[in-house]
């Protein structure tokens, strides 16, 4: 099973995206979970997930994120901000088993 945190600002639009992404899951027979928290609880639950998707609104904390855990290079990423904006989920997973495949 594949975990998938998703970091945002607060959490709300996120938790949707969340959604869409155990739907497509579900759809594409694969295993995941997936949840959506914000970025001030980060600290507290990097190491207990595989995948951390952080949200466009901060995406801008990549940088000093990977400063911080330098491990998660692989399985840190910003979800572009037009699959965001139209939630969709089965995009990011596609791209996020992709990239998985490929390391």
């Amino acid at each position: 099973m594949l975990k998938i945190a998703l970091i945002c600002q607060y959490g709300a639009s996120t938790g949707m995206f969340a959604s869409k992404m155990r739907q497509a899951a579900k759809k594409m027979g694969l295993e995941i979970e997936t949840k959506a928290f914000p970025d001030s609880e980060l600290d507290q639950l990097i190491d207990q997930w595989d995948i951390i998707l952080l949200g466009p609104q901060v995406g801008f904390k990549k940088d000093d994120i990977l400063k911080r855990y330098p491990h998660y290079e692989k399985r840190l990423f910003v979800i572009d901000a037009m699959d965001f904006g139209m939630m969709n989920g089965e995009k990011v997973l596609k791209d996020i088993v992709n990239q998985q495949e490929e390391s």
